[in-house]
């Protein structure tokens, strides 16, 4: 890496679940093979013999505070951007025949 650590976007829950992962005293705790994954490819965990245990930089996050992830505002663009009749209602999906 180049010295600076990339901000990561997490929930409440993944924070959760890697603090339960830290709090553990058993080395494995069961996760969705989803959730495994996205925390392997963080860099938050790794799968040992013994099970999964959390990489420092994991170790760092779970114990750190909660950073609440802002909602996508993807969503609230969609709305304003749909069609709308002249009393402001949004219009059903018109959707063109690509023919």
């Amino acid at each position: 890496m180049n010295g600076r650590k990339r901000e990561l976007q997490l929930s409440a829950q993944e924070h959760e679940i890697l603090r339960a992962i830290a709090r553990s005293p058993a080395p494995s705790r069961p996760l969705s093979s989803m959730q495994r994954l996205r925390f392997e490819m963080l860099g938050l965990i790794e799968d040992r013999a013994k099970g999964v245990r959390l990489t420092e930089r994991g170790r760092e996050v779970a114990l750190g505070p909660v950073r609440a992830t802002p909602p996508a505002p993807a969503a609230e663009e969609i709305h304003r951007r749909a069609s709308r009749d002249k009393r402001g209602r949004r219009l059903g999906h018109q959707r063109q025949s690509p023919f």
